[in-house]
């Protein structure tokens, strides 16, 4: 058997190989080069050069699980763990490298030191973050020698560990979570359902009597992250009292995201009740179903006990926005997706065509429609056309074909075809592109799919 050295040397995979096992192999010696860079170094006397390469392992250790993820998909799709934990989290936690600072946790833990952490539940979350570190360490090692193979990449050692290493991750990221942050139960989960459900059936009450129209909702206009939840109040005490709202349930069986406003709910729902707020004409009697005049005689006039009223539905609502913006943000936008209208299926013309196409007639704007007219795109080395640069997300305030505004609920979506930035609505295909080399599909606009693709049958991008 050929040493380990000359088996890396003849088996060397090229930097151009798509392969993700050839990718891993590149992707894991930056890894290893920058870490026998920072041991080598001397923080006293270079500390700016520490910092960039602390930075550079940051970066390509981000990239190395990228690549692992991928690698799990692909190899043991099926045994996977659970992650339905992260439904708990918070969403400001859950970004793209959120993989990263866990794994940089779990070093740090074996190295001693406790990052956010109290002593105690450091020293309980060791053992942990130590097999998680074994078992990362004997993934990239049997990664590397299947790289250097030409096996096939699934391999059972392969699979075992990264089984395990997927586990390890799991346990050990909602542990740590955990500690770091308030996860929510079940029964908290449960609770914000029936909040989605209570601000749905608002926003169908007000679309019924006009208070909102379906424009608005599927414009995702910012004066409704403000309307809905002052009108989902109203509905909550007054249309739906046995409801996630009902003051029947003390503050500890609520949801944690109204619990802290039972006493001032109490007085919404005693305002809200009077004959005077139901003539006031801003809460018709068509939105309050009862009345009666107990603390009518508590104010001056029937203006002043309006105001009051408002002042405490504004009350909630902002500190809803202030004290639970993750949770006001995760019902928002699920009461956005279900409410929002769905684009209606493309119709068929005479002529066999789309009416798509009609409104993907050639852009005086787009690089694609005038690079086709003149002939003149760019070319890479391999053969493929070079890929158009992409808009900067702070240059795009809105999208480049609707023109509707991004918003907390509208997110920009970068064209892959052209690079231009678009809402979800606008770019809600999928399309290999291999004239630059994407052989997966990948998101594309509707002018793109129709003007520059070949016709295929749609294909919805997931959201």
């Amino acid at each position: 058997m050929l040493p380990a050295a000359v088996r890396k040397w003849l088996h060397r995979p090229k930097r151009s190989d798509p392969r993700l096992l050839s990718q891993f192999f590149y992707a894991d010696e930056r890894v290893t080069r920058v870490v026998m860079e920072i041991n080598g170094l001397d923080v006293e006397t270079d500390p700016q050069q520490y910092l960039v390469l602390l930075n550079q392992l940051h970066l390509s250790q981000a990239h190395l699980l990228t690549l692992i993820e991928q690698l799990m998909n692909e190899c043991i799709p099926k045994e996977r763990h659970c992650r339905d934990y992260l439904a708990k989290f918070p969403e400001e936690l859950l970004v793209d490298n959120l993989g990263n600072h866990v794994l940089f946790a779990a070093e740090c833990l074996v190295a001693g030191t406790v990052l956010e952490l109290e002593e105690a539940d450091g020293l309980q979350l060791r053992p942990l973050a130590k097999n998680l570190v074994c078992s990362l360490q004997l993934v990239r090692k049997v990664l590397r020698e299947q790289s250097l193979s030409q096996a096939s990449p699934c391999s059972e050692p392969v699979r075992m560990a990264l089984i395990r290493f997927d586990t390890l991750f799991a346990e050990f990221e909602l542990s740590y979570v955990s500690l770091l942050v308030s996860v929510k139960s079940p029964e908290e989960l449960y609770k914000q359902q029936e909040i989605v459900v209570l601000f749905c059936e608002t926003v169908a009450r007000a679309l019924k009597l006009g208070y909102l129209s379906q424009d608005m909702i599927d414009g995702c206009e910012p004066l409704l992250m403000f309307t809905i939840p002052r009108l989902a109040i109203i509905s909550g005490l007054l249309i739906y009292p046995e409801g996630p709202l009902s003051l029947e349930r003390t503050p500890e069986e609520m949801s944690r995201v109204f619990s802290p406003f039972h006493s001032v709910l109490k007085k919404i729902r005693s305002l809200g009740q009077q004959p005077g707020s139901a003539q006031g004409r801003v809460l018709p009697r068509a939105v309050l179903p009862g009345a009666r005049s107990e603390l009518r005689s508590c104010y001056s006039s029937t203006q002043d006990m309006i105001h009051t009223l408002f002042v405490c539905i504004s009350g909630v609502a902002d500190q809803l926005q202030t004290n639970f913006a993750s949770d006001l943000r995760s019902i928002l936008k699920t009461v956005f997706h279900i409410v929002t209208s769905q684009p209606e299926a493309p119709v068929g013309t005479d002529t066999g065509q789309e009416e798509e196409v009609r409104e993907a007639s050639p852009l005086a704007d787009c690089a694609l429609c005038s690079s086709h007219r003149e002939g003149n795109r760019i070319r890479n080395g391999d053969g493929t056309s070079r890929l158009p640069p992409w808009v900067p997300d702070g240059t795009c305030s809105q999208c480049t074909s609707c023109r509707a505004p991004f918003s907390m609920v509208r997110r920009r979506h970068h064209c892959r075809s052209c690079g231009k930035i678009f809402c979800s609505r606008c770019s809600q295909h999928t399309a290999p592109l291999p004239h630059y080399g994407l052989l997966k599909p990948v998101r594309v606009c509707i002018h793109c799919y129709t003007m520059h693709l070949p016709a295929r049958p749609p294909t919805p991008s997931h959201r």
